[in-house]
């Protein structure tokens, strides 16, 4: 989703070296002499941003429920040469998911819902919502499609430009959702961004509360987020991050990425955080301070099919391998140590959240690019997130 009418930023070989400069010395809460076990990863920090992948990204590590690492890397704004720090503000994409998981869990503790209810109960309106349960919808296995996925992109960059309010945005989910489902309910497995959008309304619905008003109270607060939000456009936000994206036919040069109103990602992924709050998150949910460990349970259960087996999805070139996909948390492995983690994009950045939770480590990293296309952004982006882990377990 790019508008190649906005203005870009060549990035220069002086340019490159002022990124890799500011992004260094903004190591806020990094310790003064780097271990010898960081040093791969400011390595691939700096490498990341003299490659032209990123314009800046941020990079924070807990072990224990204490940082050990957390950094800032390159530029915030390109226009003002801002350095990113771990306190910078990004919009953290599908990262949300699991927020939206999480609140949906509380009510169903509180008796308020249940997993195996019909959209149908809460939403009435939406087709074949009586076919469909919150659970394969958190799961993605609901065969509800994907808004996101309209095949004219111009169609998409006027729709995501508009103010909805919720009304608006169930006949949004409605009309720009094509096809309505794409296989039968508990069929298959589909990652689909309006299934979210669906279940944001739903607790609305239940608890006549607006969707930004509801996870500040109930999971925000008490996780301790201070600089967690539902994203709004229109608010002043101290370090916030401007978004990029790659210019056409440039493998160096950024532009402005295009403008998203936040009301339509909705509960999908409406969300601004930083890399240290993000990490609070994860220590707050697994820490037993958001849900009880029956819900944590629950949202950490593999998504099964109507036949009782795992989804199969394809993963680049090869046969189709089964996947463990919970409620907005996807599950596997990392040298033989269980691993949660979910990844987030929307126009102008790009997130991953990762927690081993048996060695009590978390990695959070955001990015001001949504460039998957960029060269090998996403390996890298995994990458740095593999070394900070190696070295957390050094």
């Amino acid at each position: 989703m790019r508008d190649h009418q906005s203005g870009h930023l060549a990035l220069s070989r002086r340019h490159t070296l002022g990124l890799l400069v500011g992004g260094l010395a903004t190591a806020a809460t990094a310790r003064a002499a780097t271990p010898k076990a960081w040093a791969a990863v400011d390595q691939l920090g700096a490498a990341t941003l003299a490659d032209h992948l990123e314009p800046g990204f941020s990079l924070s590590v807990m072990k224990n429920g204490a940082f050990v690492y957390s950094k800032g890397f390159g530029f915030a704004n390109l226009e003002t040469r801002t350095p990113v720090s771990p306190t910078s503000v990004f919009r953290i994409g599908s990262v949300n998911k699991q927020f939206t998981a999480a609140a949906l869990a509380l009510l169903a503790e509180e008796g308020k819902l249940s997993f195996d209810d019909a959209l149908a109960k809460y939403l009435p309106e939406f087709p074949r919502a009586a076919d469909v349960t919150l659970r394969q919808m958190l799961n993605h296995t609901s065969g509800i499609g994907n808004y996101t996925n309209r095949v004219n992109p111009q169609d998409m960059l006027r729709a995501m430009r508009a103010d909805y309010s919720s009304p608006e945005l169930l006949k949004a989910m409605i009309e720009h959702t094509s096809p309505t489902f794409v296989f039968e309910p508990g069929t298959d497995w589909a990652y689909s961004n309006t299934a979210y959008v669906l279940l944001g309304l739903v607790i609305e619905k239940i608890t006549g509360e607006a969707y930004a008003a509801h996870v500040k109270r109930r999971l925000f607060e008490p996780a301790g987020l201070t600089r967690t939000s539902v994203d709004s456009a229109a608010e002043i936000v101290p370090d916030r991050v401007s978004g990029y994206t790659s210019h056409p036919g440039s493998a160096t040069e950024f532009e402005n990425a295009a403008y998203i109103s936040m009301t339509y990602p909705g509960a999908a992924g409406a969300m601004r955080s930083t890399s240290e709050d993000l990490c609070r998150w994860h220590l707050a949910l697994f820490g037993g301070k958001i849900v009880k460990p029956t819900s944590l349970e629950e949202m950490l259960k593999p998504g099964l099919l109507k036949n009782g087996q795992l989804p199969e999805v394809s993963r680049g070139p090869g046969p189709k391998k089964p996947l463990k996909y919970g409620f907005g948390l996807g599950i596997s492995e990392l040298d033989g140590r269980k691993m949660i983690a979910h990844s987030g994009g929307i126009p102008g950045f790009a997130s991953l959240l990762t927690t081993l939770p048996d060695d009590h480590i978390t990695v959070a990293t955001i990015a001001n690019t949504d460039d998957v296309m960029r060269g090998n952004f996403m390996a890298r982006q995994q990458a740095v997130v593999d070394a900070a882990i190696r070295a957390a377990l050094a």
